[in-house]
């Protein structure tokens, strides 16, 4: 005892210790490791931050050799184990890794790479290598992350070691005060657990009723106090143990006598008796044996299943289970089962089981009774009350199956009659004031009755008088519509929407609908027929409006483009099956609508629009269909002409009538048409192309000076097939690029020598054949081509200028007197496009050409079109310091204001007041306005040149007058890229070697 209480205390004293020691060393550790990490973490970002501001001059400077240099001799001079510099677009500039930098260092540069410059700070994450090795990563933004990144790592290898060396020591010394005060503990512990043991030898012996020693423990502590305790209680023990064994011998006597009252008992009873302890018979008495049928024989000892059966031993074992989930020892539980003799018979038992207390333990004490007669009596009873309350339940679901069909009965009976009622009273609520007619009318079609809504729709006063008028009348406009409806009911027996017009009383005509179905009874015989009318009046108006509209100008109330298309289809048709049958389509468009539509109002616009409207009906004959199309375009088909010139007169009397002054809303409004004829209609198979070729020919009396009349012919629809080819043609040239660029020289006439060019575009068809710009600039205006041409020709010329002033450098500089220009003809739509400027100095930007080099060449219509517009976009072209140049000046609506306002640096004279100069028979009216525009561009001092120079004589005209710059065949023809450049090599932009 003495050996196991130490043992266990030095035990409990070292498990403690233990633990105590191990929470400390953890505790140490951790704070070491988070203490060491801080301070490595510091002093990285210290030396990241020192190499960031002591090279920020090296790192804008992006030397990566001289960064490299530098970042060795950092990690020479640190216990850095690497060092990389990124620049501000994310890139590496140079690093200590051999030989790449890995890719855990290489993601975390990524990820600061898509960071907002403005919320960098400086970063410290732990990182594992590629080689295993983990390391403090420090990366420093320089510059707010605008000279780039700073990245060191410090290997974490060091704070292991330290952490490790400290823990060491730690347990160490631990250990060794461990082991001293074990062994004050053993000493200590030592002299109490000697007493202890002689105590408890002690007690050892009183519990063996060895009452003869004494415990020899002295001492002024506890172990003193209960050794003198337990030598005063064996005094007392050995007292009471010698009055117990008296008493227990008396006992053991009246024992004797109860137990053999007992046996007399359970002898004689008459059920049986069955003691059972853990599965196994302890007792049993006779009648037991006689109730199973068994042979007089002593059972204790064998399991009481293989004895008396399952369900016996399987009761005895429930009462057990009862038991130790806490019912109480004692209580009598009641089990029927059923049972089993020895000759195989079954019978039911009755077990009362109760858990007595024995001398070994718990036992069950079961009385059982065999319940067989019992059983049989309970199970006569049950077959008795069982046969009687079928009868009685019989007897009541007969009883009740007749109230409730009874209940039934007269319950449907109400129901019918309530429903038959409200039915009644609904239909002849919705006859009477429905806003359809009701009516039924017999087989022969005499009216039978009707309600107010039909008598209201035929305008009768009552449904009486309704049905009497027209039992004797039909209401059908057309007779047979009765007779009609009539087969129908009586054939399909139904009839839905029979739409019919009717007469009313008053004899207004209406348009009705009618719905009705067949009635017949039980044979199938008809007894009536019943229904619905409609007025429809309104949507068959409503339907007629809507055709109307759908087929003529809701403004003029004409034909419109549908129902002419189908007269004139209908015109060929009958061309077709007569061949002396003549037509002619003429197509009429008003000149100056716009401008009287935009001027006076749209109110003016639409009256006069319905005047030309009356005008033209008439001219025109009955037999004549005159449709508007739209807008201010009219179609006219002339029908059952006698000759083509019929078609003529008619064209010049609408001219005329419609030529003549009209006051409207008290102002004087004239207009004129331009008419196009298609006489010769026989070779059409459709009447679109009809249209077609009569719209070609009203525009081609548009072009020769409207207000005239033009007959279509197929020259026309040649050249409009053509100018259509030519557009495409013309759009698949500029999108693929195929045009080309000449340029012309300009010369300055005083210094003799080039300078300048003017940019030309030239087109070759794919025929081969070429096309003057004078053909398909305007086709581009007018198909909107020009943009896309404009911006290909302006970048183009951007790159050649840039060529020029490659080759001017080349050739020695420009030469004396105003700088080398190169103009560049620009469309006046642009004016009216706010992107121009953008797409300008995107091209300028791309070729990298100085805009001082070029001049944009406009027209004067650019001025006039839009001033506001105009003068925004010249300011613009001004800022980029593009030049700008008025080109054939003179011939449109000159005005000297809008050369001051626009800021102009040039004009060119056109060439037919050049060609007026040096002619045998000198034209005095163009040399004054040559030398007016001289003497005008001098005193504002613009830049001018004289186009079309193509004459010595010419030439010397405008020396006289002053006018420094030229452009003509006389110096050169326009000339490729190539040539230029030779011109420019030549030295020409110095001085032209052979000029006029």
């Amino acid at each position: 005892m003495r050996g196991r209480l130490l043992t266990r205390l030095l035990l409990f004293i070292m498990l403690v210790f233990g633990i105590m020691a191990t929470s400390t060393a953890l505790l140490s550790s951790r704070e070491l490791s988070h203490a060491l990490e801080s301070e490595y973490k510091a002093r990285t970002m210290a030396l990241a931050r020192s190499i960031a501001d002591g090279n920020t001059e090296l790192l804008l400077g992006q030397s990566a050799a001289n960064i490299q240099a530098a970042i060795d001799q950092h990690q020479e001079m640190g216990d850095l184990s690497y060092i990389v510099i990124v620049d501000a677009a994310g890139e590496v500039v140079a690093h200590t890794f051999t030989p790449a930098v890995p890719g855990a260092v290489l993601q975390f540069i990524a990820e600061q790479r898509g960071k907002d410059a403005t919320t960098l700070q400086p970063e410290v994450r732990t990182l594992r290598l590629d080689d295993g090795a983990e390391v403090i990563h420090v990366a420093q933004p320089v510059l707010g992350g605008r000279g780039g990144f700073v990245h060191i790592g410090m290997d974490t290898e060091p704070i292991k070691t330290a952490m490790s060396t400290a823990i060491l020591r730690q347990h160490l010394l631990t250990l060794g005060v461990f082991l001293v005060c074990l062994a004050v503990a053993f000493l200590f512990i030592r002299g109490i657990t000697a007493r202890l043991a002689r105590l408890a030898a002690y007690a050892r012996e009183v519990a063996a009723h060895d009452f003869s020693t004494t415990c020899d423990v002295r001492s002024n502590d506890e172990i003193g106090a209960l050794a003198e305790s337990m030598r005063s209680m064996a005094g007392q023990i050995a007292g009471h143990v010698t009055q117990l064994e008296r008493t227990v011998a008396e006992a053991t006597l009246d024992l004797k006598d109860a137990l053999g009252s007992l046996s007399a008992i359970v002898g004689n009873i008459a059920d049986g008796l069955l003691v059972v302890q853990g599965g196994r018979i302890l007792q049993h008495n006779p009648a037991l044996l006689r109730m199973y049928g068994l042979a007089e024989a002593d059972l204790a000892g064998r399991p009481c299943e293989d004895v008396f059966g399952l369900e016996v031993s399987r009761a005895v074992a429930n009462a057990e289970v009862a038991e130790s989930q806490g019912d109480q020892p004692g209580v009598a539980r009641l089990v029927e089962v059923l049972a089993e003799r020895a000759d195989g018979q079954s019978f039911p038992v009755e077990i009362t089981v109760a858990r007595v207390p024995l001398t070994d333990g718990l036992a069950s004490v079961c009385i059982l009774r065999d319940i067989t007669v019992s059983k049989q009596l309970e199970q006569e009873r049950e077959q008795s009350r069982a046969l009687l309350e079928r009868m009685v339940a019989e007897r009541t679901r007969e009883l009740s199956r007749a109230n409730t069909q009874l209940k039934i009965e007269v319950a449907e009976r109400k129901v019918v009659g309530d429903a038959l009622r409200r039915a009644e009273g609904k239909f002849r609520g919705i006859f009477e004031n429905a806003v359809e007619g009701i009516f039924q009318i017999s087989p022969e079609g005499r009216y039978l009755s009707a309600n107010p809504a039909m008598a209201a729709i035929f305008g009768y006063a009552s449904p009486e008088e309704l049905v009497l008028a027209l039992s004797e009348n039909s209401p059908y406009v057309i007779a047979d519509r009765r007779e009609t409806f009539l087969e129908r009911m009586e054939r399909d027996g139904q009839v839905q929407s029979y739409e019919s017009q009717a007469r009313r009383k008053s004899g207004r005509v209406i348009w009705i609908s009618e719905n009705a179905r067949k009635v017949v009874d039980l044979a199938g015989k008809t007894l009536h027929y019943e229904g619905f009318v409609e007025d429809i009046t309104l949507r068959k108006e409503a339907e007629s409006r809507l055709v109307h509209q759908a087929f003529h100008d809701p403004l003029t109330g004409l034909p419109n483009r549908l129902l002419f298309l189908d007269h004139l289809r209908m015109a060929m048709e009958r061309a077709r099956r007569r061949p002396d049958f003549r037509f002619a389509v003429l197509y009429m468009d008003l000149d100056r609508f716009k401008i009287i539509n935009d001027s006076l109002g749209h109110d003016i616009g639409d009256k006069l629009l319905r005047h030309v409207s009356g005008a033209l009906v008439a001219c025109g004959r009955s037999t004549d269909t005159v449709a508007r199309f739209g807008g201010d375009e009219f179609a006219i088909l002339l029908e059952d002409l006698t000759a083509p010139r019929d078609a003529i007169r008619f064209s010049r009397r609408v001219l005329d009538e419609i030529s003549t002054p009209l006051e409207l809303d008290g102002r004087e409004v004239t207009t004129s048409g331009s008419l196009g004829i298609v006489l010769h209609t026989g070779g059409y198979d459709r009447p679109e192309a009809l249209l077609r070729d009569a719209d070609t020919a009203m525009y081609h009396a548009k072009a020769q000076g409207k207000s005239r009349f033009k007959v279509f012919n197929q020259r026309m629809h040649h050249q409009a097939q053509e100018l259509m080819e030519m557009e495409i043609e013309l759009r698949r040239a500029v999108g693929q690029g195929s045009l080309s660029l000449v340029f012309q020289p300009i010369v300055d006439i005083i210094d003799r020598r080039l300078a300048g060019f003017e940019t030309l575009v030239r087109w070759k068809r794919d025929n081969g054949r070429d096309i003057s710009p004078a053909e398909f600039i305007p086709l581009a205006e007018e198909t909107g081509i020009i943009y896309p041409l404009d911006h290909w020709v302006f970048a183009q010329a951007c790159c050649a200028a840039k060529a020029f002033e490659s080759a001017l450098g080349a050739a020695g500089g420009p030469g004396p007197g105003p700088g080398f220009v190169t103009n560049i003809n620009i469309s006046a739509k642009h004016f009216r496009n706010p992107l121009l400027v953008g797409h300008l100095e995107q091209s300028m930007r791309a070729c990298g050409v100085d805009p001082s080099t070029l001049a944009l060449e406009i027209t004067e219509s650019v001025l006039l079109d839009n001033v506001n517009s105009a003068r925004e976009i010249a300011a613009k072209l001004r800022e980029l310091g593009l030049g700008l140049c008025i080109d054939d000046f003179g011939t449109g609506y000159s005005s000297l204001s809008y050369i001051q306002r626009f800021s102009v640096d040039a004009i060119k004279i056109d060439r037919a007041f050049v060609a007026g100069l040096g002619l045998e028979v000198l034209d005095p009216g163009s040399e004054a306005i040559v030398r007016s525009l001289v003497t005008l561009g001098a005193g504002l001092g613009l830049k001018v040149v004289a186009e079309g120079v193509e004459t010595t004589e010419q030439l010397g005209f405008l020396r006289e007058m002053g006018c420094r710059f030229a452009q003509g065949y006389l110096f050169a023809m326009p000339m490729p890229m190539d040539e230029a450049l030779a011109l420019i090599a030549s030295g020409a932009n110095r001085g032209w070697e052979g000029f006029p």
